[in-house]
């Protein structure tokens, strides 16, 4: 039987989950926009248990928000959810067979909202979804763990849009990719361009011949004299010099190794938008059904580009559309849009990044809630990349209030688990028994409230235990019925 949501939350006291009869035992809005982590092996019931009855309560709640895909039967999942809960309406599937399209660079440039077309938002997103790709293509030069790399793919990427924004070019990655591909290099040639530049403002014919030739054979060249012939301000003026400074002198003189290394660093995260599925979904129109924005009104928009089917390419497209509508949230108005929204992210370990950790932050005063799910704390590990990862980690996952652990067979995580938990003052006795005399010891010493072992003897779900999942469950602040930080709770699967 279908059962329909019958209003949109805005408490934040409004309870989402019972987690037994006792009022200390409900678990609220307030906890969910501090976010939540689920760990739980194969087969454990993360997604069938807690992971369903979280986003049972979002969805009956009225929220809004996206999902990631990461399993191919994720999308399905989610129109049954939507359908129990009366919100098939406010679901949006965006899929390779749908009409939608989305082009981050255009919706960058043409949003609403302070911040809107600065270069600078362009390049921090280039940069963040370059790095991305850098890593899943195993590393190399530019994955972040020298800063100078990062810097110096920022400096290019600014200097390309300024020059297209300058010269009244389409930024595209097409175009940015061509500005780079055919920048002058060898040789300063700053003041070779001025006086051509200047000789031919004085009428001097053959200065206007060899300034066209150069611009027909360099892309780079071409915006840079259609920006010199537009009515500028003060501050494009000097926009102009700062990047005819660049490509014309500092980029133009670097070391061919150097400047091979920054420029295959793009490339590596450029090509894929060139041709196939980024560029079809990416990189051409935006489809307003699919704003960012429209979340705040309810809808849920499912990215079903799944990463089993897609891999990498899958990857992209979902990071460029989770890391713009982190922005959008973060810009909301909540007086406006007091509604909570929602990010899930399954199989979230393909997804992490560091403005996860930055958006996480201030996710509570956003009305945010990120659910993230994965088989164990190892996966984190393995894929965050970059120096310390554990320190990485460790900060994304301490802004995540709320940690569910289900079944797991990581040691790794389990003592990770076990340390979360924490330790308490507990009373040992022990007895001995010898043809002398017989002795007990009492003893007082820290011990893990939930020993790493018991997550592998959690239910996981079927027939045997009447599908019923098992779960330790602990949120920042809050102290259960039990007098604990921590519950075990039971979910049902079915």
């Amino acid at each position: 039987m279908t059962r329909k949501f019958s209003k949109k939350v805005t408490d934040l006291d409004h309870p989402l989950i019972a987690f037994s009869d006792h009022p200390d035992d409900i678990w609220t809005v307030r906890d969910a926009v501090r976010g939540v982590q689920i760990f739980g092996g194969i087969g454990s019931g993360k997604t069938s248990g807690s992971g369903r009855a979280l986003a049972m309560s979002f969805l009956r709640s009225g929220f809004g928000g996206i999902i990631l895909t990461g399993k191919v039967d994720e999308t399905e999942l989610w129109i049954e959810y939507a359908k129990q809960t009366g919100r098939s309406k406010d679901l949006l599937i965006f899929s390779e067979q749908s009409k939608y399209r989305f082009n981050p660079l255009e919706y960058e440039l043409t949003r609403e909202g302070e911040g809107a077309g600065q270069t600078e938002n362009l390049v921090a997103l280039f940069t963040s979804l370059a790095k991305m790709g850098n890593r899943l293509n195993g590393g190399g030069a530019g994955s972040g763990d020298d800063p100078f790399w990062d810097m110096a793919l920022q400096r290019l990427i600014k200097a390309s849009i300024d020059l297209l924004k300058l010269s009244r070019q389409d930024i595209t990655v097409a175009n940015i990719t061509k500005v780079i591909r055919e920048a002058p290099t060898g040789q300063d040639y700053r003041n070779d361009y001025n006086q051509l530049v200047g000789l031919s403002s004085d009428g001097n014919e053959e200065a206007y011949n060899n300034l066209n030739e150069w611009a027909n054979n360099s892309y780079t060249i071409y915006c840079m004299v259609w920006a010199e012939n537009q009515e500028l301000n003060k501050q494009d003026s000097t926009t102009l010099e700062v990047v005819k400074g660049y490509f014309l002198t500092d980029f133009a003189i670097l070391a061919e190794k150097t400047r091979s290394s920054i420029t295959e660093y793009f490339y590596a995260f450029a090509s894929p938008f060139r041709s196939g599925l980024l560029a079809e979904y990416f990189a051409g129109t935006t489809s307003e059904e699919i704003l960012p924005e429209v979340t705040f009104e309810g809808k849920i928009i499912v990215l079903d580009f799944p990463i089993k089917k897609y891999l990498q390419l899958g990857i992209y497209a979902q990071s460029i559309y989770k890391r713009l509508w982190q922005q959008a949230v973060e810009r909301r108005d909540t007086k406006k849009y007091p509604v909570p929204v929602f990010m899930w992210v399954d199989e979230s370990q393909y997804f992490l990044s560091e403005e996860d950790m930055m958006f996480q932050t201030t996710a509570r005063s956003s009305r945010a809630c990120t659910v993230m799910l994965s088989q164990n704390i190892s996966n984190y590990y393995a894929t965050i990349g970059g120096k310390h990862p554990q320190q990485r980690v460790n900060s994304l996952l301490g802004n995540l209030a709320t940690k569910i652990f289900h079944a797991n067979n990581d040691y790794v995580t389990n003592e990770w688990a076990a340390n979360t938990i924490g330790k308490t003052f507990q009373i040992k006795t022990a007895s001995s028994v010898s043809s002398q005399n017989d002795s007990i010891s009492v003893s007082e010493a820290l011990h893990f409230q939930v020993e790493p072992q018991e997550f592998t003897l959690l239910l996981s779900g079927s027939e045997v235990n009447d599908f019923d999942v098992e779960a330790y469950v602990t949120s920042a602040g809050k102290r259960w019925s039990n007098g604990a930080n921590f519950i075990k709770a039971v979910f049902k699967q079915k």
